[in-house]
């Protein structure tokens, strides 16, 4: 309802804003850019993206934005990699797509894997994406791809990082050449919680694309526990219990260490040892009505 009414107060025509979305694929730019002309129906367009096949939430949560932007004729912008190449990923790794399709998604290979190396990104690692890694294997669902295909075993922890940071590269640069190609505009992403916390998803490579000469701003809408811990730390019945207190009990910055100190060390331990912080998110929303 508030994204309703933060967009109801722009122009009629306006060209210099978009919304990025998460949940479409890159493939359906062409249909999103058909909806936005008035081209085709509401239904027409969760038939042409896919949406039941492709992804898992409800298509009503995000309509009242899709009309929004369409009346007011804001481009949506599609993210995600396509589900065909990120299931040739997780059976095979980065190798698995040719150069073309790679060069898609990581149109700076260099900047890709130097991203990796900073010290931060290891305790990202550690907390948000090894934790989601252990939850998918005790769930059972790491004998399939995105797309279905059945593994002889369980997808390796590297294959699934290696889908993981495809899909927030490809978020980051595809925001990032919209960017680029509209001067002066603003896109906001609709993304998940996961690829915005801690810096280690799109903000952190939009950042490194930008180098500094644009501004990134990242906002959670109402976080929960769940949003702020290790996936399978905590509990629904915790995760309920901590929205009843308020946000009190959020973690909002995750420390990291300087090169060279081991963690789990006695000196690990020490004040001196930090090497930063990586904050939640830039700003956090709270709503009574969540």
């Amino acid at each position: 309802r508030k994204q309703q009414q933060k967009f109801g107060s722009s122009s009629k025509s306006n060209n210099k804003m978009a919304v990025g979305l998460e949940m479409i694929q890159v493939q359906f730019q062409p249909v999103l850019d058909r909806y936005i002309a008035k081209q085709i129906s509401d239904e027409e367009l969760k038939d042409q993206v896919q949406w039941e096949k492709r992804w898992f939430w409800s298509f009503d949560g995000y309509l009242p934005i899709f009309q929004k932007c369409r009346e007011l004729n804001i481009p949506l912008i599609a993210l995600n990699v396509d589900s065909e190449d990120l299931g040739l990923v997780e059976a095979n790794g980065l190798p698995g797509l040719s150069r073309d399709k790679l060069q898609k998604y990581v149109p700076d290979p260099n900047g890709f894997a130097q991203f990796a190396r900073n010290r931060y990104y290891k305790t990202y690692v550690d907390y948000v994406i090894s934790p989601s890694y252990e939850l998918h294997k005790e769930m059972g669902i790491l004998r399939t791809t995105i797309t279905g295909q059945l593994l002889e075993e369980d997808m390796s922890f590297a294959r699934f990082f290696s889908g993981r940071i495809l899909w927030d590269e490809s978020m980051a640069s595809n925001a990032y050449r919209w960017v680029v190609d509209n001067p002066g505009g603003l896109i906001c992403c609709l993304v998940g919680a996961d690829h915005v916390k801690f810096t280690g998803g799109i903000t952190g490579r939009f950042q490194r694309m930008a180098k500094e000469q644009l501004d990134c701003t990242s906002v959670i809408l109402n976080p929960t526990l769940i949003d702020t811990r290790p996936s399978g730390s905590v509990s629904m019945l915790s995760n309920v219990a901590a929205l009843a207190s308020g946000p009190n009990d959020l973690t909002l910055q995750l420390r990291y260490l300087k090169e060279g100190v081991a963690v789990g060390s006695v000196e690990s331990r020490l004040p001196e040892s930090t090497g930063g912080v990586l904050a939640l998110a830039d700003y956090l929303v709270l709503s009574n009505n969540a």
